[in-house]
């Protein structure tokens, strides 16, 4: 029999690994998040006195989430975010703003795949946050379920962006366009999130939308 999601996803760290039933599987999803953010070096360790005077670490949370999956069979993710509204304007974050697709360019490239008969194809970047460096000093309390070196207490000091955090998106869009641009995509004048490439035979045009991606072409290859 197919397996059926609770009603209710956990609301905390203790909710999900002490669940009577699921505790296991949202365990694994636990670890299969720690170890992204592990593999990504997204935080160094620092005693609390190294700290500067003043700033308090920001907190976090995590968040769970059942997913049905259309082939059948239910996904159980957790992610670390980052109590972004704790931030401080001028001492842990600064400029926020980052652009995403207009939907004008999604209808018109829509429009122009149905009359060329164009293949179009769909991707998200997994944790694609943990990509792009922490451009300023933001430093956090120890999550919950993080097995921490002896001779703590200790606190995070970001290496990498976290969901949650403000500055998030400006950081992870400047990483994706330095990506793209590097690879020989062209930027358009009219919608940043909009990437054209015309090496090879067969033009390549991408649309952004934050981390999913829309690939359209008129070879699925």
């Amino acid at each position: 029999m197919e397996e059926e999601p609770d009603s209710a996803d956990p609301v905390s760290y203790q909710n999900a690994v002490r669940h009577p039933r699921l505790g296991p599987k949202w365990s694994a999803a636990i670890w299969e998040e720690l170890h992204s953010l592990h593999s990504n070096y997204t935080w160094d360790y620092l005693r609390p006195e190294d700290v500067p005077s003043g700033v308090k670490p920001i907190s976090s949370k995590w968040v769970f989430k059942t997913k049905q999956l259309s082939e059948g069979g239910i996904r159980y993710k957790a992610r670390l975010v980052i109590q972004g509204y704790e931030q401080i304007p001028g001492v842990d974050v600064d400029e926020t703003f980052a652009t995403v697709a207009k939907f004008s360019s999604l209808r018109m490239l829509l429009a122009l795949a149905g009359i060329h008969d164009w293949e179009i194809d769909q991707m998200d970047v997994v944790t694609a946050f943990l990509n792009p460096e922490v451009d300023g000093d933001v430093y956090m309390a120890m999550p919950d379920g993080v097995e921490v070196p002896a001779g703590g207490p200790w606190v995070c000091k970001l290496r990498k962006s976290l969901y949650g955090l403000k500055q998030a998106p400006r950081l992870w869009y400047g990483y994706i366009d330095n990506f793209l641009r590097s690879r020989g995509l062209l930027r358009s004048e009219y919608d940043p999130n909009v990437y054209i490439s015309a090496a090879g035979l067969i033009p390549l045009i991408l649309l952004l939308y934050i981390d999913d991606i829309l690939l359209f072409s008129e070879s699925a290859e």
